[in-house]
């Protein structure tokens, strides 16, 4: 087995188990769906979060960045990225549905700052995921990626000290889409 293999085998483990504490969360929703008041911001969020875990996914089993073998850093930083997006995905939607029930909008306004605070490490993960083999190899960084990274480290941070609905609004159909325009350019 290469380690290619090795580390794929891994982390489709680690993605597996993100997926079904999803999916168990969503289940627990739909079950309690009587006493649930529902609102569309933790299910957008997760939806978001699911459609990056199956972005990511499918990058890192079928690499198109041209890397022979992942280096330990690369691996070590890979597994930091997996760390906060599983933080990610406890915290998306509640795992306990207390008998008086939950207010989707309350859950996620209380715990907005973790979500997008856990999300802007996880962009400063990316660009480092990105940058640091490219510096390795001595090969051109794409600095249209990297602007267009630092804006989402600042529009995450924005989204982690702002309660304004209107901005919650915009941004997490933002984020959405351009996720599902990333996924489109891959088919």
């Amino acid at each position: 087995m290469s380690k290619n293999e090795i580390v794929v085998a891994l982390f489709t483990v680690v993605y597996g188990l993100m997926l079904t504490d999803l999916f168990a969360s969503l289940h627990k929703l739909i079950k309690a769906r009587k006493i649930v008041k529902w609102h569309w911001f933790p299910l957008l969020a997760s939806w978001y979060l699911f459609l990056l875990i199956i972005k990511n996914w499918w990058d890192m089993a079928i690499p198109d960045n041209n890397l022979k073998e992942y280096s330990i850093i690369s691996f070590v930083v890979s597994g930091h990225f997996l760390i906060l997006l599983y933080l990610l995905v406890s915290v998306v939607l509640p795992d306990n549905i207390q008998k008086k029930g939950v207010n989707l909008k309350e859950y996620y306004f209380q715990n907005h700052r973790y979500f997008w605070g856990l999300m802007t490490v996880v962009g400063l993960i990316s660009i480092l995921i990105y940058v640091v083999p490219k510096l390795i190899q001595s090969s051109p960084l794409n600095m249209y990626n990297i602007i267009a990274n630092i804006i989402f480290l600042l529009l995450t941070i924005l989204l982690a000290i702002s309660k304004r609905y209107w901005i919650h609004s915009v941004l997490l159909v933002f984020f959405t889409i351009i996720n599902l325009l990333e996924i489109a350019q891959n088919i």
